[in-house]
């Protein structure tokens, strides 16, 4: 192994002295690997293989140990006879480029030999994940002077990446003060506990949280955030909730950013990292590029991760100019391809990550196809073949045009989990039609029982219902006959905490679909999809679906009642026959959109008669005396008149 560092020649001495000291860092950090190290009595702990540190300077002349050019590199590596493993290459790496930090969040033992028994699938499941490969290293080190746009699928690595980017930008920039934001409330502990992990990792200290803020995006008087404390601080009256929606309905805090963006915002932060930046209005990103210290894009080192196909209210992917608005001459205020052409060598500001870790390749290939509703009524598509290659589908036949048909196909390469060699297709996935609630409830908690007894932990179980209406109801069954068994149950739709943790141990988490939003779990049970069947042509339904099944990492279940519910059963068993393929007819993607804002209307009309509905109520009308009245204004109800 070779540290290697260059030089000039009035530089030869501090160099050295920089190599000396990375290489002791280097050595304490690799001896700690068992894999890397060999026991001599005598000696104690040692490396298997020697680390050298050359510092090379080409056209020097003086007398200094160095080498003088790449035939002297060249020359010094030939004349090492060491040959490392795959196992050793890999271990380094994890090590060096901070990887190793994510060690498993708790100890697991296998309990039986089996290679298919589900706790052993987990073990080397969870091994693997923690390795990032080059495309994500690659990533997580660029860092860049400006702007950068990170975009991969649910699973890719986003988050973790940006919690490294934190933790390397804090290493060297210890003073800079620095801004982690998101979406998803309960990430908080979890987007902490990484940025630590990775710090101490290289720096085997705590990181000075006082230059670092790990804040939701809104916030309140409760809980720090960033709308909320930017308020404040610009002498802003911050807007509740209630408030916010009265003005806002459909997105509130699109509504109170852009009234803080009306005044002079003070620069706060020389980083700011934004997390799920597709469930974010563009008025918050005009904040935070009011908040970043610089005068221009070139000075405003903000960093966004944008899921593709992930946000639950639109596919598109906004642009720059649309993110962050425009200037007093109409011009971006933040141009990725303008500004690429400053970049270093090596340096990008628009990076995508094609592969995805979390869900094994036909979980998440059916995930797509009924987001899509590809086997069904298509609700909407990607905008052209580019966009599925971004997301790691390549074309197999077929012309991607209108009206043509096309069958499409995912790399496994991007889907490389081990998981798919040792579970089938029907192993990861499998469908229940029950004829009533409690059929259903039972088949959930027989499952539950199951991987158990495979040695999942119940924190490795998540029960998410996509039946809004009647999450409630679920949940007090299901955690009724799950307790008569001894088995605990956290449900998150009845905690009260501000910043509540998504997962405790020795329980199972029961959610809705908009709570596990950025978490994952071993095992999903997804129930109640019948409640899905009279929206399903709308994309919000769509997404709900394709966001529930990707919550996995491994095994997903999905169960609903009666006909509604074996219509996805119905495109879930095409989806499963097909993958790793998607075959459909290339649909008008103008006419989904005209459908879908047809549909929307009547969405929102139909709200807006729920609202009046509940006012009714409010008021002390009964439902039978609001159904008599609207019987009249109908005119058929037969009042006598």
């Amino acid at each position: 192994m070779l540290l290697l560092s260059t030089s000039t020649a009035s530089k030869i001495d501090e160099k050295n002295e920089a190599l000396e000291e990375t290489f002791s860092h280097v050595d304490s950090m690799l001896v700690k690997s068992s894999i890397l190290r060999t026991r001599d009595g005598r000696k104690g702990r040692k490396l298997v293989f020697e680390i050298d540190a050359q510092v090379i300077c080409e056209g020097y002349t003086g007398n200094a140990n160095v080498l003088k050019s790449l035939e002297d590199l060249s020359d010094f590596i030939k004349n090492k006879n060491e040959n490392l493993s795959d196992e050793h290459i890999n271990e380094i790496r994890s090590i060096l480029e901070g990887a190793k930090a994510l060690s498993k969040p708790s100890k697991r033992t296998a309990i039986v030999e089996n290679e298919k028994n589900k706790l052993n699938i987990l073990i080397k499941l969870e091994d693997e994940i923690i390795n990032f490969d080059a495309e994500q290293r690659k990533v997580a080190i660029n860092l860049i002077n400006g702007p950068q746009r990170i975009r991969g699928l649910a699973g890719s690595g986003k988050t973790i990446i940006l919690a490294m980017k934190v933790a390397y930008i804090h290493l060297q920039y210890p003073d800079k003060k620095i801004l982690f934001t998101f979406y998803t409330k309960s990430l908080y502990t979890l987007i902490k506990e990484i940025v630590g992990k990775f710090y101490r990792h290289f720096a085997s200290s705590d990181p000075d949280w006082s230059n670092i803020d790990i804040l939701h995006a809104w916030g309140g008087y409760k809980v720090d955030g960033v709308y909320f404390n930017s308020a404040v601080e610009n002498d802003i009256l911050p807007i509740p909730l209630d408030k916010a929606k009265a003005f806002n309905n459909a997105d509130p805090f699109k509504y109170v950013c852009s009234q803080v963006i009306k005044g002079k915002i003070k620069k706060k932060y020389d980083y700011i990292l934004i997390d799920e930046a597709q469930d974010l209005p563009d008025e918050f990103f005009r904040l935070c590029y009011n908040l970043l210290i610089g005068e221009d894009a070139s000075e405003k080192n903000i960093v966004w991760a944008y899921d593709d196909l992930q946000t639950i209210f639109n596919i598109y992917t906004r642009t720059p100019k649309e993110l962050f608005g425009v200037d007093d001459r109409g011009e971006a205020l933040i141009d990725l391809n303008k500004l690429a052409k400053n970049l270093s060598w090596g340096q990008k500001n628009d990076l995508v990550l094609h592969k995805c870790y979390r869900n094994p390749l036909s979980t998440l290939v059916t995930a797509h196809a009924l987001g899509f509703g590809l086997y069904d009524k298509p609700v909407q598509i990607l905008e052209n073949l580019d966009h599925w290659n971004d997301v790691g589908y390549e074309l197999e036949s077929g012309i991607y045009k209108e009206g043509e048909h096309v069958v499409l196909s995912r790399n496994p390469e991007n889907s490389p989990l081990s998981i798919n060699e040792y579970q089938s297709k029907q192993d990861l996935l499998k469908t229940y039609i029950a004829d009533n609630v409690p059929e259903e409830v039972d088949f959930i908690k027989r499952e539950i029982e199951y991987f158990l007894n495979e040695g999942l932990k119940p924190e490795d179980i998540m029960v998410i219902s996509l039946d809004d209406r009647n999450a409630k109801m679920y949940f007090r069954r299901l955690s009724s006959v799950l307790s008569d068994v001894g088995i605990l149950t956290n449900n998150v739709l009845t905690t009260y905490s501000d910043n509540p943790p998504f997962k405790l141990e020795k329980m199972v988490t029961l959610s809705t679909v908009h709570k596990a939003k950025g978490n994952e779990a071993a095992c999903v049970l997804v129930l109640g999809i019948d409640a899905m069947y009279p929206t399903k042509d709308y994309r919000k339904t769509r997404n709900k679906i394709f966001t529930a099944f990707t919550r996995t990492k491994a095994w997903l279940r999905v169960s609903g009642i009666g006909e509604s519910a074996q219509h996805f059963e119905k495109e879930i068993k095409v989806s499963l026959e097909n993958s790793p393929r998607l075959s459909f007819i290339v649909p008008n993607k103008k006419n989904l959109d005209h459908i879908q804002r047809d549909l929307g209307g009547k969405s929102q009309q139909l709200q807006l008669f729920r609202n009046e509905f509940k006012k009714l109520q409010e008021i002390g009308l009964t439902n039978q005396e609001i159904e008599e009245e609207m019987q009249r204004l109908i005119g058929s109800y037969d009042d006598g008149y």
